[in-house]
């Protein structure tokens, strides 16, 4: 016989008559492990907004406070300067006790020290140089006529020169023979233009 065809006999149920539908939640930890979690979460961010925060507004704020004051003295020191022209210029009708007219045409002491220094120094070596007025006279022992030549060239060519003089002392005429030489630099007055 077919199973299908098998007589039903006494269907047996469970007996149990209950459902329990509460189930443990095994994620959840203890709450004191959570409370102190928080804690600590708190803490780390309170750290964090004092010093990365508010710290570092409280920095701006002082910097643009100091920024303020100083362009503040800055507009206040440029306020009492705008007349100073006008009141140099009154003044040096009473005297301008300082410079006489001959040291005001006369150029710049650093600057004629540039020019040698860049013209001369750097071809041979200067046994004494003079300084009087716009005038430089220097003496060079032991410097090729050849040598001289070229500082002459160099020291013509410089915006601040007028003209330069050159007198020698030697025994041979040679290009190469060594010899004194005495170059006088004339330097154009300050303010003025090349002669």
């Amino acid at each position: 016989m077919s199973r299908l065809n098998q007589p039903i006999g006494k269907v047996r149920y469970p007996d149990k008559t209950s459902i329990n539908l509460l189930m443990q939640d095994k994620s959840v930890r203890d709450p004191k492990f959570q409370i102190i979690l928080f804690v600590l979460f708190a803490l780390i961010l309170a750290i964090f907004v004092k010093f990365m925060v508010i710290d570092k507004l409280a920095e701006a704020y002082e910097a643009e406070k100091a920024y303020t004051q100083m362009q503040t003295q800055i507009d206040q020191l440029s306020a009492s300067n705008e007349k100073y022209d006008q009141v140099r210029e009154e003044y040096s009708h009473y005297g301008n006790g300082y410079l006489n007219d001959e040291e005001k045409a006369e150029q710049d002491r650093m600057a004629m020290m540039r020019v040698i220094k860049s013209n001369v120094i750097t071809k041979s070596e200067i046994q004494s140089v003079e300084i009087s007025g716009n005038v430089a006279t220097l003496t060079i022992d032991n410097i090729r006529l050849r040598t001289v030549s070229d500082i002459v060239a160099s020291l013509e060519k410089d915006d601040l020169v007028s003209f330069v003089t050159v007198s020698t002392a030697g025994t041979n005429t040679d290009s190469n023979a060594m010899v004194t030489a005495t170059v006088i630099i004339n330097f154009i007055p300050n303010g003025g233009e090349q002669q």
